[in-house]
């Protein structure tokens, strides 16, 4: 069996969609060294002889978005038969609209199908390609039993035609820092971000802004009684005395934010927490989506509009040492069991099922 990895979207931009893609190219790459990977860019770990170079889209959203269909509909096809590829990964839903090969399609979330207005023609390419995942040879890879629950809901997937996969992170970039060594972090990341310390760190999500008032509205009822400031990323408002924003962070700078922060409050993103409990940050959650999937004790879930519960849980993660130390070894005990190989594992055994399913119908066919 032959994988090829569509990962043609990529480019310069770093985010989040581009680390799990060229993590997991890496990881797929070493657990079978006969993979093709299709990319407009070099790929850090991945050989040359495993490479195959497509031109980059550029220009406006429109112009993107249509290079995008015709290379996926014309080009790729050629290509995966050129190389004689057997079954196709697609990191994202850019995939072949055509039937050419067995597919395993990553869905990270259906944001484009609830939020249309933010995507404009990228949300349509989105629902068009979910309008295909009833085909009998494409797999449908998600990382939470919350998020195949949606699909199934949402779309005419079939239950047995998707698979869930772990989640990874980076585990050389969040890890515990050496004492001699959270002085300077601290400091000289403060300084860098114009942050004071120490902080909580709230990670503000797009989807549900009512959240950050219940956030600050917590804090505020508790604030005399810390010494700690709140840190809210991913809002751009006017700051109080105690209470800082910053608009956007890049992904280099994630690492030490969250290892400075004494605490995480996370309502939108799996990979904050789990990059919270490597770091040794303890972290409070959100009981909605799938965040309750992510978490090793159900005592630091919290209802995202009731701000006294969630005071008491701040309050407690700050000031009780004991509990706060069990936060910190239950998380990095926890934590062990994601990875980005792991990941990669998984999405590899979902090609290989999709493969063997569609050669064995191949095979009924002909008899």
């Amino acid at each position: 069996m032959r994988l090829a990895v569509n990962a043609s979207y990529l480019g310069a931009k770093t985010d989040a969609l581009a680390i799990f893609t060229r993590e997991v190219i890496q990881w797929l790459c070493r657990i079978d060294d006969n993979t093709i990977v299709f990319s407009p860019t070099v790929v850090p770990g991945v050989n040359e002889s495993n490479l195959v170079l497509t031109s980059e889209a550029t220009g406006a959203p429109a112009v993107s978005y249509f290079s995008n269909l015709m290379f996926n509909n014309t080009i790729l096809p050629y290509q995966l038969a050129l190389h004689k590829a057997d079954v196709l990964f697609c990191p994202v839903t850019e995939f072949p609209f055509v039937d050419v090969l067995p597919m395993s399609v990553m869905i990270h979330d259906l944001d484009p199908l609830f939020y249309p207005e933010r995507f404009g023609l990228r949300g349509e390419y989105f629902k068009t390609a979910l309008g295909h995942l009833h085909r009998r040879d494409i797999r449908a890879l998600v990382v939470s039993n919350f998020l195949r629950e949606q699909l199934l809901n949402n779309t005419g997937t079939y239950m047995s035609n998707i698979d869930i996969i772990g989640h990874g992170f980076d585990s050389q970039a969040f890890r515990v820092a050496k004492s001699d060594m959270r002085y300077d972090l601290l400091s000289e990341f403060a300084e860098h971000l114009g942050v004071s310390l120490p902080y909580i760190l709230f990670c503000a999500g797009p989807d549900n802004p009512e959240i950050c008032d219940t956030v600050i509205a917590a804090f505020n009822d508790i604030s005399s009684r810390i010494r700690h400031s709140l840190l809210i990323v991913g809002l751009d408002r006017e700051p109080t005395y105690n209470i800082q924003y910053l608009q956007s962070v890049d992904f280099v700078e994630m690492p030490p934010l969250i290892s400075c922060a004494d605490l995480l409050i996370e309502s939108s993103t799996v990979g904050n927490i789990l990059e919270a409990m490597a770091s040794g940050t303890p972290a409070i959650v959100s009981n909605t989506g799938a965040l309750p999937e992510f978490v090793c004790d159900p005592e630091v879930l919290f209802n995202p509009s009731d701000s006294i519960s969630l005071s008491r849980l701040i309050l407690s993660a700050i000031k009780d040492k004991p509990l706060r130390q069990e936060m910190i070894d239950k998380g990095l005990q926890y934590v062990n069991r994601f990875s980005w190989e792991k990941t990669a594992e998984d999405i590899y055994a979902s090609c290989t099922a999709a493969y063997k399913a569609s050669y064995d119908r191949k095979l009924k066919s002909a008899n």
